[in-house]
């Protein structure tokens, strides 16, 4: 009779890892032995299931290595329950949305409005309706950035977004004086997300992006908890302060797991004008190493651009500076 071991399965699944770089050997169950058969559990959470079954088959043509092993059963679970309930949490879906795209960075200061104005705006350039949700509760930019600065109209209870640059909009920032602080309790603050994304009436779009706010708090743990989304993107700098925080956004947003769809390295270089060469303004790489890291696509290293500033003081078109190849990372 063969005597398979605990270590010898997770030897053998040890390499097997998820999109989001999850190592399968951390969403699995303990794994029952009896005789030669063995078997365990995947926790699906917020994968899609075509890409566990993947990830079973693998699993199974990798366990059928160990010698003498029997029968093999996995079980694809999803035991995301309601503490007070025991029954499974069900997660909003916003109507007339077909896929929420988050983008966060975990610092400030990186330019990840810009690049969130940047992304729909590259997105309605290629053909797609395209909504952004500034959840930045705290300060809110896109506002300015889209050159908006009117209250929302109210039809059924339900803010209807302002249109900007062919754009869907809704902010905080409408419903405040420009310049007025913010001085919310986080109570305050995830009810206020929740009616922005929850209480608006989007026209039928294919991408909403949601400008998320510095750190790891209320807000990212209130959308991740409550909403269905389909991935993020990370915004970095090159410095390693900026590595700092985007590593702590990462390890968030594996444990909710939620596909992370690539980095954006921000303010990587500058042209000299005169020379026409790239200059690093900035010490480290932390685009390359974090994706080398956590096995995350580097979507792009975008330089300091003055005129993309200019644009983004003035309210003006961000596509006339520049674009983002990122239909591969998000369709």
């Amino acid at each position: 009779m063969p005597n398979i071991s605990k270590g010898q399965i997770l030897s053998k699944i040890s390499k097997i890892s998820f999109s989001n770089g999850i190592k399968l050997q951390d969403m699995i169950s303990d794994i029952i032995i009896k005789n030669e058969n063995i078997g365990f559990s995947i926790e699906m959470n917020n994968y899609q299931i075509e890409e566990v079954e993947k990830i079973k088959n693998e699993a199974i043509g990798r366990l059928k290595e160990i010698n003498g092993i029997g029968k093999i059963t996995i079980v694809l679970t999803n035991s995301k329950l309601n503490k007070s309930t025991n029954k499974p949490i069900k997660k909003h879906l916003i109507e007339n949305v077909s896929k929420i795209i988050l983008v966060a960075s975990g610092k400030g200061g990186v330019g990840k409005s810009t690049i969130a104005a940047l992304i729909a705006e590259t997105l309605n350039l290629e053909g797609h309706k395209v909504g952004i949700v500034d959840a930045d509760i705290y300060g809110p930019s896109i506002p300015h950035i889209f050159n908006v600065n009117k209250k929302p109209d109210i039809i059924d209870n339900k803010m209807i977004p302002i249109e900007s640059r062919n754009i869907q909009i809704i902010s905080i920032g409408f419903m405040i004086d420009r310049g007025a602080a913010i001085a919310w309790r986080g109570p305050l603050a995830t009810k206020a997300i929740y009616q922005l994304l929850s209480m608006t009436l989007w026209n039928k779009l294919d991408y909403l992006i949601i400008d998320m706010p510095p750190g790891t708090g209320d807000i990212h743990l209130s959308i991740l908890e409550n909403y269905k989304l389909d991935g993020v993107i990370l915004v970095t700098t090159p410095q390693k302060i900026s590595e700092i925080d985007v590593k702590k956004s990462i390890e968030l947003y594996q444990k909710f797991n939620l596909p992370i769809l690539g980095i954006i390295e921000n303010m990587s270089f500058y042209v000299d004008p005169n020379s026409g060469k790239e200059m690093k303004l900035f010490s480290g790489n932390s685009g390359e190493y974090l994706s080398k890291q956590y096995n995350i696509p580097l979507i792009h290293k975008l330089g300091i651009i003055p005129s993309l500033s200019e644009n983004c003081d003035q309210g003006r078109n961000l596509t006339d500076i520049a674009t983002l190849s990122i239909k591969q990372f998000i369709s």
